[in-house]
């Protein structure tokens, strides 16, 4: 099975040579399974789209492993992260060294065949060159709001750590790059050796979503100043009990037309905004507080314990007390 990883100037450098580990240490551990040389490898290629060496974030210098020329037809084709996206003329595509050629070369091996993958915001290429048409997508969470921004007509949906449309796969975080090298070990070869082979490097294989990781960022970069201030009325008063009509009449709008308004400024109706407000203050006072989860809880406006469970579950993917287990020791 022939994969070729597609680097580009300024991609994540662990991406690149990170997958390269990653099925190198599954073909060793289908050879521990199954016996020396008994079943096909995965022969796993660097590649760039000029067969010149490029220059990853980090300044250190990725050269390719083969040509183009001379590689056959690949099973997959992975495009890697680019740490720093760049958008193009008037915010509707973005800026991307040959991206013709890309294009071009992308397309073809589809055409036959390939499937084509991304790792976090390569997912950004493959919507700039149209593979994501018709398909759901997801990137790092970070960069949401800038994909939906330039790619409005694609569905993203960044609570997934990854999402496989069939034909095309994108896998969304930095990391990222682990769980679908992994996911396609098991695709490619196995379940045993992708299982034998996350024992092996001690990675997680069960990871689905991202969701845990991300942090809710209030849209403001509007200009409807009855939405703003209702924005940041929100922020101030998240504790109380509040009316969704009678804010829209302290901003000076019916209430139907404040929704609409609101949907349209943040991209959250505003009880959900209000909600997301104060899961993200939970979320903080579980990392960097002792306080009981109830009184956390109580603290942020909610008095039915039950019903903020539920909520924190819904936007984070995890109950309070596993949140607090898991990031707590990172501060």
């Amino acid at each position: 099975m022939k994969v070729a990883i597609l680097a580009s100037e300024h991609c994540m450098v662990s991406g690149v040579y990170g997958m390269l580990d990653v099925f190198s240490a599954a073909n060793y551990c289908q050879n521990k399974r199954y016996g020396l040389d008994k079943r096909e490898a995965i022969d796993c290629q660097i590649v760039t789209i000029d067969d010149k060496p490029v220059t990853g974030y980090n300044g250190i210098e990725i050269r390719p492993t083969a040509t183009l020329a001379a590689m056959e037809i690949p099973d997959v084709i992975i495009a890697t992260a680019s740490v720093q996206v760049v958008v193009g003329c008037c915010g509707h595509d973005i800026e991307l060294s040959h991206k013709a050629k890309i294009k071009h070369w992308l397309q073809t091996c589809q055409s036959q065949g390939t499937l084509i993958a991304s790792s976090c915001t390569g997912s950004f290429l493959l919507a700039s060159i149209g593979m994501l048409a018709g398909k759901t997508a997801t990137t790092h969470w970070r960069s949401a709001e800038l994909f939906r921004k330039v790619f409005p007509f694609i569905r993203l949906d960044c609570e997934e750590l990854l999402i496989d449309n069939g034909d095309v796969i994108c896998a969304g975080g930095s990391t990222s790059y682990m769980d679908l090298a992994l996911y396609l070990v098991e695709k490619l070869l196995d379940k045993d050796s992708a299982s034998d082979c996350a024992k092996l490097m001690v990675f997680d294989p069960v990871r689905q979503k991202q969701s845990p990781y991300g942090s809710f960022k209030a849209q403001k970069s509007h200009e409807d100043q009855a939405i703003l201030t209702a924005q940041e009325w929100l922020e101030r008063n998240y504790k109380k009990e509040i009316s969704m009509d009678a804010l829209a009449e302290q901003v000076g709008l019916g209430s139907r037309t404040f929704k609409r308004r609101f949907k349209l400024a943040t991209g959250e109706n505003p009880i959900t905004y209000l909600q997301r407000i104060r899961v993200e203050l939970a979320k903080g006072k579980l990392e960097k507080t002792t306080d009981s989860i109830n009184n956390i809880i109580w603290s942020v406006g909610y008095e039915d314990i039950s019903s903020f469970r539920q909520l924190f579950k819904r936007f984070t993917g995890l109950t309070p007390k596993d949140y607090r287990q898991k990031f707590t020791n990172l501060h």
